[in-house]
Parts: structure tokens; C-alpha cells; sequence
């Protein structure tokens, strides 16, 4: 019994190992198939940087890992992988950081790490305040011209690095057409590209007010409006936000007289007599926001000239303290920030209304 058993198991041996070692064969390419080993390029994370410490922009944004599993495996999570870096490897100036781990990683695959480090630079950016300049083309129409131009906000605060900085003290806009203009009106524009390394902190959107006025000379009760209000007495460690950056009224005048003398001989004027104490680090008194009266001062030309009515009489001031990097120690400027007039010379000597 035994003998014939074996003789049918020996029967055609050969052949039968044959498709044994086929079938081996088979299985052993089906369960490769499924076997992926790819290259791809994963991100970085990079922690995050306090005070004025800024990343270089030629910084890698990726690095090569080769990742081994199954292939559906490897095909979706690859995706989610991520290089992560330790916050106390990274150092001012440049480095090569250590990648340490590679977070993202399913059980079952294997990745190898085809770059051990990446050179990393850590820069100081400065901030700095600078003025907003107003341009224009064309002229308005005859028998008008433009008086006065307020721009807000007529500061933007930009950042990068020191060197770059001390190079830009003013930004000037986009021209502004004043052909066939023939009164006042505002006009929106952007602020222009920035030199290569400069950025800029806050909406590069600045409105431009303009005064346009007709060149008679009248008698008589009249209006004007677009005086522009400015602090007295502003703490140089503090900013005075307004809430009407400009005054209207209505004036009585026995003698012809132009209007553009009513707009240059006319000072409309806030006390902002809130300080900082630099001690309890706050603003001094603590209640906002501070309710001022507009106060117009004239110049000598103007001394018969009656100003019957100032619209709006009063205003809100608020403060906020000013950033201490952006102090220029050159520039003394206690007005508001809202207008671009100078202080005329007869503010000590002009009358008040």
C-alpha cells in the first residue's frame, strides 16, 4: 500500500516541482506588486520666531525622504508627512539644523531620511515709521486751484533690516490727476512696491482727501470746509487718533477777501494733553476716549474776519502709545498724524475765535 502511494506521489515528479517552483515564483512577484519605494519631498516646519527675528526668504521649504511600504499606504499618507525642527537647534545667524524626526508616519512604513540637516538663517528685521507724499499731474480748471491735500493714514510703519531701513524715509504715491477737478474730492490708491527686502505692515489702500477751491474774491457770510485739525501739547511717546480729521465753518467778512486766505490763514486746533507714564507703563488718565474743543486760531490778515459757527465744536481724541522703535529723535513732530500742514508762523500771535 505504502509502495503505491509513493509511486504516485514520484509519478511525474519533475514536472510537479516544476509548477511548485512556478507558483513560488507567482506569489512572491504578486506580494512585491504591492511593495512601494519612492522619493518625495516633504515640508518643513519651521517653529516659530519671537521678537524681531525674522527667517531668511532663501530658506528650503522641503527636504528628500525615501519612504518604504505598502504601495496604497505610502500613496496617500505621504502627503501629510512633515520635517519638523527643534526650536533649540535654531540660533541667530546660520546654521546647519538637524532634521530629527518626520512626523505623519503610518505603522508599517519605513522612511530614511536623504537629507540629515538644513542650513537655516535667523536675520534681525527692524520696524520703522516712515511719511506717506502725495503726488499729482495736470491742473484743476482756471479760476480754481488745490489748497490742501490730507492723506490717511499719512504714516505707514514698514519692516526689514536695519541697513535696508536707514535707505527709505518717505514713500511717494501714485500721481493723482487734478485736470478738470473743480472741487474737493477723495481718491483711493495703493501704495507702491517696496524695495526688495522691505515689507509692509498694514493695508497698502491710502486715501487721499484733496481741496479743491474757487479763486474769487467774496464779501459777505460764507462757508469753507477741509481745515484740517492738529494737536497742541501731543506727548512724543503718543499717537492722537480723531475722530473728524477736518472742521467746517462759517465765516462773516465786510471786506472781499479770497478764499484760499480763509484755508492758509486758519488754524483749527486740539489740546492733546494726555501723557504716558512710562513707569505703570499706560497712558495717563486711563479714561477714553478724551472729548476736545476745536479751537481756530487766525492769522493777522484775517483779524476783521468773524467766524460765526466751527462744525464739528467738538471731537474724540484717542491715544495709543507710539512704537519705540520708530522714534526718530530728529523729528520733533507733535501734530497729527492726519494733516500735512506745517505750523504756520502766527500761531502765537493769532487771535482765537
Amino acid at each position: 500500500m505504502v509502495v503505491k502511494v509513493l509511486e504516485k506521489l514520484l509519478r511525474n515528479w519533475k514536472a510537479k516541482i516544476a509548477s511548485f517552483l512556478i507558483a513560488c515564483i507567482f506569489y512572491i512577484n504578486l506580494q512585491n506588486s504591492k511593495i512601494l519605494i519612492k522619493t518625495v519631498n516633504v515640508p518643513i516646519e519651521y517653529p516659530k520666531l519671537s521678537g524681531n527675528l525674522s527667517y531668511s526668504k532663501n530658506a528650503e521649504k522641503t527636504i528628500p525622504v525615501r519612504v518604504e511600504g505598502l504601495k496604497d499606504v505610502v500613496n496617500y499618507y505621504s502627503q501629510f508627512m512633515k520635517a519638523v525642527i527643534d526650536p533649540e537647534d535654531v540660533q541667530y545667524g546660520v546654521t546647519e539644523v538637524p532634521i530629527k524626526k518626520i512626523v505623519g508616519v503610518p505603522s508599517g512604513v519605513k522612511v530614511t531620511k536623504l537629507k540629515k540637516t538644513v542650513p537655516v538663517e535667523i536675520e534681525s528685521r527692524g520696524l520703522k515709521v516712515v511719511q506717506l507724499e502725495a503726488s499729482f499731474e495736470g491742473s484743476p480748471p482756471p479760476n480754481f486751484e488745490k489748497l490742501t491735500q490730507i492723506l490717511s493714514p499719512s504714516k505707514v510703519t514698514i519692516s526689514g533690516k536695519p541697513q535696508d531701513l536707514e535707505k527709505l524715509n518717505k514713500i511717494t504715491l501714485p500721481e493723482i490727476n487734478l485736470n478738470d477737478r473743480k472741487e474737493p474730492f477723495a481718491k483711493t490708491v495703493r501704495i507702491p512696491d517696496l524695495p526688495k527686502g522691505i515689507n509692509l505692515l498694514g493695508s497698502r489702500d491710502v486715501t487721499v482727501n484733496v481741496n479743491i477751491i474757487p479763486m474769487a474774491y467774496k464779501t459777505g457770510e460764507q462757508t469753507a470746509a477741509g481745515i484740517p485739525i492738529v494737536c497742541t501739547g501731543l506727548d512724543p511717546r503718543l499717537e492722537a487718533e480723531f475722530s473728524e480729521d477736518q472742521i467746517a465753518i462759517r465765516y462773516f467778512s465786510i471786506k472781499p477777501i479770497r478764499s484760499a486766505q480763509i484755508l492758509t490763514g486758519l488754524v483749527a486746533q486740539v489740546p492733546c494733553n494726555y501723557t504716558y507714564d512710562p513707569i505703570k507703563n499706560k497712558i495717563v488718565p486711563d479714561t477714553q476716549p478724551q472729548i476736545a474743543k476745536v479751537r481756530v486760531i487766525k492769522s493777522k490778515d484775517l483779524k476783521n474776519t468773524e467766524i460765526l459757527q466751527i462744525s464739528p465744536e467738538k471731537i474724540e481724541i484717542r491715544y495709543r502709545v507710539r512704537d519705540t522703535n520708530s522714534l526718530d529723535p530728529d523729528n520733533n513732530d507733535s501734530g497729527d498724524e492726519g494733516s500735512t500742514l506745517e505750523e504756520p508762523p502766527f500761531w502765537k500771535e493769532g487771535n482765537k475765535s
